[in-house]
C-alpha cells in the first residue's frame, strides 16, 4: 500500500565540519542555502525551515513545502543539513544515503504522497540544464534490505524509477527524462547529475516516482528522493 505516514519524527539538524565551502556565482541555481534551519526544539517534532507551509524559494525557483496534522506529518519538499547515514526506521526518512548536500550545507528531501503537487515552478520560462539527485536512506534502506511493506530486497527485475517532465504555460512539454534510483541490485549512493536541457523551456518542472515495488494503493518502495543544486550545469 501507499506509504502516507502519519507520523512523528524527531530530527536533529546538525552541521558537518567537513562540509565544504560553497558560494554559487550563478544566482538562478536553487541550492537551497537561503532556507534557515533552526535547531530541533523539545516541543518541536519538525525544525526543517523557518516556513514550512508556504513556497520555498531559491534561485529562480519556488517549491511547495507541506506540514499538516498539527505538525505530524511532512510531505513535498523538506529542506534539511542532515549529514549522517544511520538509517533505524522511517524517522530518518530526511537524510541523503550521500551523507549531506552535494555541496553547500542545506538540500531538500522530496517526499511524494500523491496528494501534495509534485511540481516546482520556475520565475520564467528558461531551459534547466540539470540537477543532481540522490535517494535518501529510507529508500535505499527498503531497497537493499527490504522491509515490511515493500517486501524483500530487490532482486534483478526490481526498479525504482524517478520521472522528470516539464510544462510552460499550462502545456506539458511532449518528452520527459527517466532517472533510475535503483535497478536491481544497483542503487545510486552518490549526488549525481541529471540533465534536463532535453525538456526545453518549462516554467514548471513535474515529479513523479514508479518502480516494481507497487500494491493496490501504488508504490511500496518509500517514495522518497533528495535534490540538491537545482539548474545548475555539469
Amino acid at each position: 500500500m501507499k506509504k502516507s505516514f502519519f507520523f512523528v519524527a524527531a530530527l536533529a539538524l546538525t552541521f558537518a565540519a567537513c562540509q565544504p565551502s560553497y558560494d554559487v556565482e550563478d544566482k538562478t541555481v536553487a541550492t537551497f542555502e537561503e532556507a534557515a534551519i533552526s535547531p530541533a526544539k523539545a516541543e518541536s517534532y519538525f525544525a526543517f525551515t523557518t516556513d514550512t507551509t508556504a513556497m520555498l524559494k531559491s534561485g529562480m525557483y519556488q517549491v511547495q513545502q507541506t506540514v499538516a496534522y498539527g505538525g505530524t506529518y511532512v510531505s513535498g519538499a523538506v529542506v534539511t543539513n542532515i549529514t549522517d547515514t544511520e538509517f533505524k526506521d522511517y524517522t530518518d526518512a530526511y537524510k541523503s544515503a550521500a551523507g549531506g548536500a552535494y555541496a553547500g550545507k542545506n538540500y531538500v528531501v522530496w517526499y511524494e504522497d500523491g496528494f501534495t503537487p509534485n511540481t516546482i515552478k520556475l520565475n520564467a520560462a528558461a531551459v534547466v540544464p540539470g540537477m543532481y539527485v540522490c535517494n535518501n536512506v529510507y529508500a535505499l534502506n527498503s531497497m537493499k534490505n527490504g522491509d515490511d511493506i515493500a517486501g524483500d530486497p530487490f532482486g534483478a527485475e526490481d526498479f525504482f524509477l524517478l520521472t522528470i517532465g516539464g510544462s510552460k504555460e499550462g502545456k506539458a512539454v511532449n518528452t520527459t527524462v527517466e532517472f533510475y534510483l535503483g535497478q536491481g541490485t544497483n542503487f545510486v549512493t552518490e549526488w549525481t547529475y541529471v540533465d534536463l536541457s532535453k525538456l526545453g523551456e518549462v516554467d514548471e518542472l513535474t515529479f513523479s516516482l514508479s518502480g516494481s515495488r507497487t500494491g493496490d494503493w501504488g508504490l511500496n518502495t518509500p517514495a522518497y528522493f533528495c535534490i540538491d543544486n537545482l539548474g545548475a550545469k555539469k
